[in-house]
Parts: structure tokens; C-alpha cells; sequence
């Protein structure tokens, strides 16, 4: 089984009506549903189109643009480097309490099972660097090949807050770490022949680069008159003719290479449409779609989603395979829809009591560690 997406970390909680906190934009937990259940989806039927890639594409956008904006709200380079260390440290921990113990959490229950790739390559995960492990491979690990999109967004974590110790709030400077990201897909992916290129860092620095500008220039009036659905829904057509052009050609080397631009260009322009939906609808406004309660509730438990769901066909294969022995039956209950049917609720519990017995009380404890004290300490 091939990736798909990368999940940036869930807000604190949903907001109760009337408190909510400043900046807090609510249509991005809809977003976040939306991205990781394309990935699930991609992953259990195999379809023949990428549809979990639009997941991806947007999640690394979003991190991109949420890192970012952390950083530069909370004055991680203002002063001298012994007075921004304090903030920095507390952005580390609280990126180590939100993302690892969940995720080794995972790593544990696919030891349990056991997953072949895991058990036979443990410290790759567990660094984590499962990125490189599929690229030395040049194939992907069973039930696990989800993971290089986490070691890639971990990756970011710990070397985009010095790249933004280096190059500011330049726009400039992130359009040209975009375009040299590109430039390596090609050069990489032209010289070492690899179709594997993409789980290296460098060659989704241009995602994460064109988040940056979004935080940047999102209030800027050109900008803001692009906030529309209807260049959303432009942009990924795009993508997808682009798709369709590449698959007909047999020009699949272009393709590859390519797709991450053209996609990060769609991802922004939705981001940037989304970021524009007001928190709360005006009365009798008609609320976004992205508000309802139920993509909300999926939002905020995608990081659990995307932990585990690779897994459950791993186990349900071996589930059928141990029940019933005919061939047909087989095929049968393997098929993409029994699998998307009976799945869905085992990965919605185990999501579930992720976040309420792990993803919760953590999220709390990260939120005890704040910037401000921890600058005045430091």
C-alpha cells in the first residue's frame, strides 16, 4: 500500500458558542475531516485515482501555514538568541506532547499485531525516520507506509522553526525555497531515477514554503479577493486534468514531479477560502458545510484517524483469511465497499478512545506549558 496524507495536529477542543478564542478558525477541523478521510478512503478501496494526494497536498499546506503563524505570534526570533531559546523550547515540547505519545501508542499496537516492516526495521519508526526507511527500500512496509508522511511532518517540526530564524517573514524567501524544492524533485528524480523521491523533506519543502506565504499575505486585498469557493474548485480541476493529461500520455515521470506544485497551488487556494468562512454564521446566514457538527467531531480526532487506519486492513485480511476458506468469499468480503463498511466504525471507536484517554489529557498538559512564562524564565 502506497501514503496519502499527513495530519496536522487537532486545535485544543471545539469552542463552546460565544467563547471563542481569537483566531480561532473552527472551518479548519472540517478541512482536517475531510483531508484524512480521502486518505482512509484512498487507502482501503485502491482506487485507481489519488484522491488521498488532495489530503496530503492540503495537510502540508496547513502545516505550513499553522507552524508558521506559531512561531511568528509567539516572537520565537524577537531579541537575542538567548531571550527567543525560551519560547523555542516550549514549541518543541509541546509539538513532543501532542504528536509522539499518540503516535508510539500506534507504533505499539502494530507491534502487537505484528506488522512485518515494523517488527523487522523497529528503530526506523521509532527515531522516527520511516521516510528514509521506504526510500532505502523503495517499497512500502505492511500496514505502515502511512508513516513517512508523520516522520516528514516531524522532520519539518524540528527544522522549519531555524529556517524561519534565517529567513524572517520574507515572502520572497519562501517562493524561493518552493521553487528550489521543486527544482530538486527534478533534479533528484531525474539523475536518481527514483519514483520514491517524494518522502524525502526536501521535495515537500515547497508545501510547507507556500503555507508560510498564505500566513503572509492572507490579509492582503488581492489576496483576499481569490478567498472564493469557486477557485478552489478551479485549481483542483486543474490538478485533476493535470492527472488525467499525465495518465493518457503515459507521462507518469511528470506527473510525479510535477503534481506537488500544481497541488500545493490548489491547497492554497483553498486554505485561503476557507481561512475567509466567518467563525460564527450571521443570523440567518447559511453555515458552512465545514462547521457541522459531525466533520467537526471528525476534525478534531484526525490525527487518531490517520494513526490507525492503515492498520485495520492489515488485520481485517488476516481476520478473513482465518474464517473462511473459499476463494470467493474471500474476494468478496475483501472487496473495497465490505471493506470501507465494516472498517468505519472499528477506526471511528479506536479514534474515539484515542482522543479521550490519550489525545485529551495531553492536549491539556501541552496547553499548561505557555509561552509567555517560559520566555520570562528564560
Amino acid at each position: 500500500m502506497s501514503d496519502s496524507a499527513s495530519v496536522a495536529p487537532a486545535p485544543a477542543g471545539l469552542a463552546v458558542p460565544g467563547s471563542l478564542p481569537s483566531g480561532y478558525r473552527p472551518a479548519l477541523n472540517g478541512v482536517r475531516a475531510l483531508a484524512v478521510w480521502l486518505v482512509v478512503l484512498g487507502h482501503w478501496t485502491l482506487l485507481p485515482f489519488p484522491v488521498g494526494e488532495m489530503g496530503r497536498l492540503t495537510f502540508f499546506v496547513l502545516s505550513g501555514y499553522l507552524i508558521s503563524g506559531i512561531a511568528w505570534k509567539q516572537g520565537l526570533y524577537q531579541g537575542p538568541a538567548r531571550r527567543w531559546w525560551g519560547p523555542l523550547r516550549t514549541f518543541y515540547a509541546r509539538r513532543v506532547l501532542r504528536i509522539i505519545p499518540p503516535y508510539y501508542a500506534a507504533l505499539a499496537l502494530g507491534a502487537l499485531l505484528p506488522l512485518a516492516t515494523l517488527r523487522e526495521y523497529p528503530g526506523w519508526f521509532l527515531l522516527p525516520a520511516s521516510n528514509l526507511l521506504f526510500y532505502r527500500l523503495q517499497r512500502w512496509g505492511e500496514g505502515v507506509g502511512h508513516f513517512w508522511t508523520m516522520a516528514v511532518d516531524e522532520q519539518f517540526y524540528l527544522l522549519w522553526p531555524l529556517l524561519l530564524a534565517v529567513v524572517g517573514r520574507r515572502t520572497a524567501a519562501f517562493l524561493a525555497v518552493a521553487v528550489a524544492s521543486l527544482l530538486f524533485r527534478i533534479w533528484w528524480g531525474t539523475h536518481q531515477g527514483s519514483g520514491f523521491v517524494l518522502v524525502l523533506l526536501p521535495a515537500s519543502l515547497d508545501l510547507f514554503a507556500l503555507g508560510a506565504v498564505l500566513k503572509l499575505v492572507e490579509r492582503r486585498p488581492a489576496v483576499q479577493r481569490w478567498a472564493q469557493g469557486r477557485w478552489a474548485c478551479l485549481a483542483w480541476a486543474t490538478w485533476v486534468a493535470f492527472w488525467f493529461a499525465t495518465h493518457l500520455t503515459n507521462a507518469h515521470g511528470l506527473w510525479l514531479l510535477l503534481y506537488p506544485t500544481v497541488g500545493s497551488g490548489a491547497a492554497f487556494l483553498t486554505l485561503n477560502w476557507v481561512l475567509s468562512l466567518p467563525a460564527r454564521p450571521a443570523a440567518g446566514q447559511r453555515p458552512s458545510l465545514l462547521l457541522h457538527p459531525a466533520l467537526q467531531w471528525l476534525g478534531q480526532r484526525s490525527y487518531g484517524c490517520y494513526l490507525y487506519h492503515l492498520m485495520l486492513p492489515v488485520l481485517y485480511q488476516r481476520v478473513v483469511y482465518r474464517l473462511f476458506a473459499g476463494a470467493g468469499t474471500r474476494a468478496e468480503l475483501l472487496g473495497p465497499l465490505p471493506t470501507a463498511l465494516l472498517l468505519t466504525p472499528v477506526l471511528l471507536l479506536i479514534t474515539a478512545a484515542s482522543w479521550r484517554w490519550m489525545e485529551a489529557p495531553l492536549d491539556r498538559l501541552k496547553h499548561r506549558l505557555s509561552y509567555t512564562s517560559t520566555s520570562t524564565v528564560s
